[in-house]
């Protein structure tokens, strides 16, 4: 996912930790972040679908909107976009080059902050673009955790923390309460805070902090919304305080219906602040919202689904979506890739759904990748049907005759595969 990555010399994690540098190369930028109103999202997953879901329906209410999202599958271009609209190439190369010539005056400057890393620089080109667009909105999603994100510059109208599960321990944790603690770290004082499904742990952690600074706290366990039908067409759900009929969406599965009345509950409260929304436009910006790579159906027949879980409640989320999306004792054929940081018994839950599982390695895996013959030994192991492949082209070749296929372990693998179709 990097290969296009304008600043992918630079390191993915900071030296030294801390907001010092991205403070500094903003106010040498003119500070763009504080010129247009912004929203908020961390959390573990959902948050690219809530922050896609919120910015369709905010342009469809004639709003001027940026969204911000990482990492991209293909183009680098997808993490900066207004209205839906990609960063043109020439707006990217022109961005780059002044926060390029900034930075490298904040390091001969202030060697003691360390190097910016890869991030930094593409949180301040977003901050740049948006400004230069003159957007009314901005929806920020987190890249890792939120307290030292270099996203947490930004003074956001309201919080959005969607669920928190066991991902990034080894830079978050240990424990699930210092993850929450982490993404809790982008609640602001007086901002309101919106909260989706979450562990007891995780509620405690994130109300305590919410009160501590005077946000009003609203958790979506205690909204009234319902969760209705879905099919391979995408989902209902009912939110009444906007409507008693259903809303629909494109997105698949039951956990995108949560994550939909997460952006539903974030834009009552700012309705409630002063917002303006149409119901009409609610429904237009609702059906629009699409979010590639996340329960993605790129052809009905052979059925071929990419879906980039790669953490245990993702791939939780995963196995419920194709158990209620399928037929009853469908078998699946897998393509599979994990990184190097994840656990191998990730993939214990599509264990029952496989009819055979092919193992492969992501080309563009910034951090290296779990050995794809490691993978295969492990499944076999456990009695499955199990191939490893290092290309992804010879593993997509290998599935050409199954009725049901899905790719999914990794946003680098989903990355390569996207790019392959396309070509």
């Amino acid at each position: 996912m990097s290969k296009n990555s304008p600043f992918a010399k630079r390191l993915r994690f900071g030296s030294k930790l801390g907001l010092e540098r991205i403070t500094m190369l903003c106010k040498r930028l003119g500070d763009p972040q504080l010129k247009y109103k912004t929203i908020h999202i961390a959390g573990t997953n959902g948050k690219g679908s809530t922050a896609a879901v919120l910015a369709s329906v905010l342009k469809h209410n004639h709003y001027n909107v940026g969204l911000f999202t990482s990492p991209h599958l293909v183009d680098y271009r997808e993490r900066f976009q207004v209205n839906g609209e990609l960063i043109s190439s020439d707006d990217l190369k022109a961005i780059c080059l002044k926060v390029n010539q900034v930075m490298t005056e904040v390091e001969r400057l202030y060697p003691q902050y360390g190097p910016f890393t890869e991030f930094e620089a593409a949180a301040a080109v977003g901050f740049v673009y948006f400004a230069e667009k003159q957007v009314d909105y901005a929806v920020f999603e987190v890249g890792l955790g939120g307290r030292l994100d270099a996203t947490n510059v930004i003074m956001p109208e309201i919080s959005i923390i969607t669920s928190i599960g066991h991902d990034h321990l080894d830079r978050l944790g240990p424990t699930i309460r210092d993850v929450a603690g982490e993404k809790a770290g982008i609640i602001k004082a007086n901002v309101p805070v919106i909260s989706g499904l979450q562990l007891p742990e995780v509620d405690a952690v994130l109300e305590q902090t919410a009160r501590r600074l005077n946000c009003e706290y609203y958790r979506l366990s205690d909204v009234n919304w319902q969760p209705g039908h879905f099919n391979l067409e995408g989902g209902k759900l009912h939110f009444p305080y906007f409507s008693h009929k259903e809303f629909e969406i494109k997105l698949l599965g039951k956990h995108q219906l949560e994550n939909t009345a997460v952006a539903l509950l974030a834009l009552q409260i700012l309705h409630k602040h002063g917002l303006m929304l149409n119901e009409t436009d609610i429904r237009s910006g609702l059906a629009a919202a699409h979010w590639p790579g996340r329960l993605e159906v790129l052809s009905k027949q052979p059925l071929l689904i990419l879906d980039g879980a790669h953490n245990q409640e993702g791939i939780k989320a995963l196995v419920s979506a194709l158990v209620d999306l399928l037929p009853s004792k469908s078998k699946i054929a897998f393509i599979i890739g994990l990184s190097v940081d994840k656990n191998i018994g990730l993939i214990d839950p599509l264990i029952p759904l496989a009819k055979r599982m092919i193992f492969t390695e992501s080309q563009n895996s910034r951090i290296g990748v779990t050995p794809a013959v490691k993978l295969r030994d492990y499944a076999l192991s456990l009695g499955v049907q199990a191939e490893s492949m290092i290309s992804t082209a010879a593993a997509l070749k290998a599935v050409a005759g199954e009725d049901i296929i899905c790719i999914c372990g990794s946003l680098y693998l989903i990355g390569d595969i996207k790019s392959l179709m396309l070509r």
